[in-house]
């Protein structure tokens, strides 16, 4: 399984230089941000934002500065692991033609893949993790906790997509794989919709009503909300490894360990 794992990791070489590249200019530019935010000339435009009247109080500016932040803070995650290309790249090189006949059982094939996306994800949470801090140093503009609350959900959030994305690709077949991540992207979409229902209600009214309250809740809802349910997402995302690895697994079998 180990091997199955470091081919899987080759497969994302390209993803994994791209990360790189992309972990500096992210470290480099929320560092110049945050000092901006807190020092420099974003400060001072927060205070004349605030000082106009246009119902923009202190929360909403820090919002939409958290917002712009948290945009640079996911990207090392969101890049670090598609496995879309995995097995793109199984079916290319013929990989799955060989597959069945490996010395290695099904279950432990298709776990690989999964451990493939905790270790990529993890070393991307990990990265986020150590740029909060120091971001954290520099400036007030969000606390460790709240940065390690936004990681875990947003990590939580790819792993769930990752996890469609294997058991699409199963369902599918070789060659399907961009159909597999759409049907991914729905069911993310289609899970979450189901799962936080009532808030998802309360932001649309919010965005229809014309209490200038509302606009705080526009801006700051969602941040509040995966700010503070981390641990919800983590457990949410640890449920649906599980059934899709599963689910994927039985699917497998019937196709007779073609994955």
């Amino acid at each position: 399984m180990k091997g199955l794992i470091i081919k899987d990791i080759m497969c994302l070489r390209k993803q994994l230089t791209v990360f790189a590249f992309i972990l500096v200019g992210v470290l480099a530019v929320s560092v110049m941000y945050v000092l901006s935010a807190s020092f420099g000339n974003l400060a001072e435009v927060a205070k004349e934002l605030q000082n106009e009247k246009n119902n923009l109080s202190a929360r909403d500016v820090k919002n939409i500065a958290t917002e712009a932040l948290i945009l640079f803070m996911l990207l090392p995650a969101a890049t670090v692991c598609d496995m879309v290309f995995v097995f793109a790249s199984d079916a290319k090189a013929g990989f799955v033609k060989v597959a069945a006949t490996l010395p290695v059982p099904l279950w432990k094939r298709l776990l690989a893949k999964y451990m493939t996306v905790f270790a990529l994800f993890g070393i991307g949470a990990a990265v986020d993790i150590a740029i909060a801090g120091v971001l954290c140093a520099l400036g007030n503009i969000l606390t460790f906790g709240e940065f390690l609350g936004i990681i875990i959900s947003a990590t939580s959030a790819m792993c769930i997509y990752s996890a469609f994305v294997i058991l699409w690709c199963v369902v599918l077949g070789s060659g399907s794989e961009q159909y597999a991540q759409l049907l991914s992207i729905a069911s993310l979409i289609a899970l979450f919709v189901i799962g936080y229902f009532g808030a998802l209600k309360n932001f649309f009214m919010a965005l229809l009503t014309d209490n200038p309250d509302s606009l705080s809740e526009i801006l700051g809802g969602p941040i509040e909300y995966i700010k503070d349910r981390g641990g919800v997402f983590l457990i949410a995302a640890a449920a649906v490894c599980a059934c899709t690895y599963f689910a994927a697994l039985k699917i497998a079998d019937r196709k007779r360990g073609v994955i």
